[in-house]
């Protein structure tokens, strides 16, 4: 007996090296990062966002992060804090 296929994914993955690079040209507005199964996922990810852990997001706190619940998972928003971008106009 065979095993039914795997279900495809409807949740797009998290691009960091894209996300930012929107948030990046688009300062102060939020960036769909991706879609996560677990909120507890998608939180973890919000913090390295925030923190810088993820190498796309730094300096550290140049960038915010919020989790939006779906009916499909977690959304992961981000966005270039205004003061930071205004920072880089100088």
């Amino acid at each position: 007996m065979s095993r039914p296929a795997p279900r495809p994914s409807h949740r797009p993955r998290a691009d960091h090296q894209l996300a930012a690079q929107q948030a990046r040209e688009l300062p102060g507005q939020w960036v769909l990062v991706g879609s996560y199964g677990s909120t507890a996922s998608a939180v973890g990810a919000a913090s390295h966002v925030r923190s810088g852990r993820i190498a796309a997001y730094q300096p550290a706190g140049s960038f915010e992060a919020r989790t939006e619940l779906t009916d499909d998972g977690t959304d992961l928003h981000a966005r270039l804090r205004t003061d930071d971008a205004e920072g880089q106009e100088r």
